[in-house]
């Protein structure tokens, strides 16, 4: 195992990663320098001032040009690396420890499939890609690890966690040369959680989802339920890990979790209960090789279906809810007696928690069929947007967008500021929207 002492070379030139192409050079490789300095800011409200600023100094082309070779990587040993690493937490940057494994196969010029790792309780980074080394290095796969800030805490449903684990994806999607569309996410117990929450509330991140003994969150009394969100996953490959001896909550919880996704029309929902086991889980159970091989992201799928409640996630894929009706609560009361509630058995008491948390949680789906007619349904929304790439429309020619019940006609009109928006908070090569559509 390699450690390396805390990463100071980040801010150098914007980014340590501009080593390469700080250089007299053309054009374009001076829009490769603002656009890595801008991707490396700390926070998303630096990104998108840097994008504002930006936007007028290069045409879309040119900027498009420039995005889709995005990235100078530099070269990494194959192995374990351990280093400390200044993550953003949604407030502010903090020192974490964090795990790289980089396979023999692993090939900078070629983009790479990446596993975030999320640990167990008490856990750390270090160890923590152990895990799946054998598989990674026949898949040329790379595996990051962050350790939780906090020790030995269990898994705490907090904005945090979600920021921190995603600023270490960002970090790794910086060093290594990482394929958009083949990004997956597993955790153990509370990292199992964890991974369920972060797809749950972000599906257009990953590929595949792999949790093991971990669940979606159901806790009357903290007021967390993430299963509001089940329908952001209902194409989303998942495979689940379970032991069936394990804390009866637990299962319950994943029981109905999966029962609801096979519902929603979910072909690709594995839900492994494994018996013998307590909160312990097979392994072997699964050929991880051919599961990740098959494990691909659309960036653009011709549908798109977004469950929201909570402000700043109501992003996916191509479309966004801004705005979400007064009905909609991130944390709301229980419409039910004390004496109807205390006869439910358990099961039903969180059906109930269920079908309420629906009630109070935004929805909106989107479709775009193959001559480019756009349908959007809303439920307790009340403004969106559309992200539209560039062959999605003719700039100035009205959109015909049937909208609930009515049809509307939009303009879209090509934008760099749209356009650098969108790619300095994510920098995705493969998708890359150049104008939007608001609604209604």
């Amino acid at each position: 195992m390699k450690t390396i002492g805390i990463w100071k070379q980040r801010r150098m030139a914007g980014s340590w990663i501009l080593g390469a192409c700080l250089r007299t050079a053309g054009f374009g490789d001076e829009l490769a320098v603002k656009l890595a300095q801008a991707v490396d800011l700390s926070s998303p409200a630096e990104r998108a001032a840097a994008a504002e600023r930006m936007a007028s100094t290069a045409t879309i082309e040119q900027w498009l040009a420039a995005m889709k070779s995005f990235g100078t990587f530099a070269t990494v040993e194959p192995g374990t690396h351990v280093e400390r690493v200044a993550l953003w937490n949604g407030a502010k940057e903090e020192e974490t420890e964090v795990e790289l494994f980089l396979p023999e196969s692993y090939d900078l010029s070629k983009p790479a499939a990446l596993l975030l790792q999320l640990h167990e309780t008490g856990g750390t980074a270090r160890g923590g890609t152990r895990l799946w080394i054998q598989v990674a290095e026949k898949l040329g796969m790379v595996v990051v690890a962050p350790a939780e800030h906090v020790e030995k805490e269990g898994f705490a449903y907090t904005a945090r966690e979600r920021a921190v684990s995603l600023s270490a994806l960002r970090w790794a999607r910086r060093r290594c040369n990482v394929d958009e569309n083949r990004v997956f996410v597993s955790g153990i117990s509370r990292g199992g959680h964890l991974a369920w929450d972060l797809a749950l509330r972000h599906p257009d991140l990953f590929a595949a989802v792999m949790p093991m003994v971990g669940g979606p969150r159901l806790n009357f009394a903290q007021g967390q339920n993430n299963f509001r969100y089940l329908e952001n996953l209902w194409r989303t490959r998942i495979c689940d890990l379970q032991g069936a001896n394990d804390d009866k909550g637990l299962v319950l919880n994943l029981r109905l979790a999966f029962e609801a996704l096979n519902k929603l029309g979910n072909t690709h929902a594995q839900f492994h209960e494994q018996p013998g086991h307590g909160h312990t889980f097979d392994l072997k159970a699964v050929d991880w090789l051919q599961y990740l091989n098959e494990s691909h992201r659309d960036p653009a799928p011709p549908e798109v279906v977004r469950r929201y409640a909570t402000d700043g996630q109501g992003r996916a894929f191509w479309v966004e809810v801004l705005k979400a009706g007064k009905e909609v609560q991130d944390t709301f009361s229980l419409k039910v007696s004390a004496d109807r509630w205390n006869a439910m058995t358990e099961e039903q008491q969180k059906k109930t928690v269920i079908d309420q948390g629906e009630q109070k949680t935004a929805r909106l789906f989107a479709e775009r069929d193959a001559q480019g007619k756009l349908r959007v349904k809303t439920e307790h929304v009340e403004a969106a947007r559309l992200l539209l790439l560039q062959d999605w429309f003719v700039p100035r020619k009205p959109i015909d967008i049937h909208y609930n019940a009515r049809t509307i006609s939009k303009k879209a009109e090509p934008s760099a500021r749209v356009l650098l928006r969108e790619f300095v908070e994510r920098f995705d090569r493969t998708f890359l929207p150049v104008a939007e559509v608001m609604l209604p």
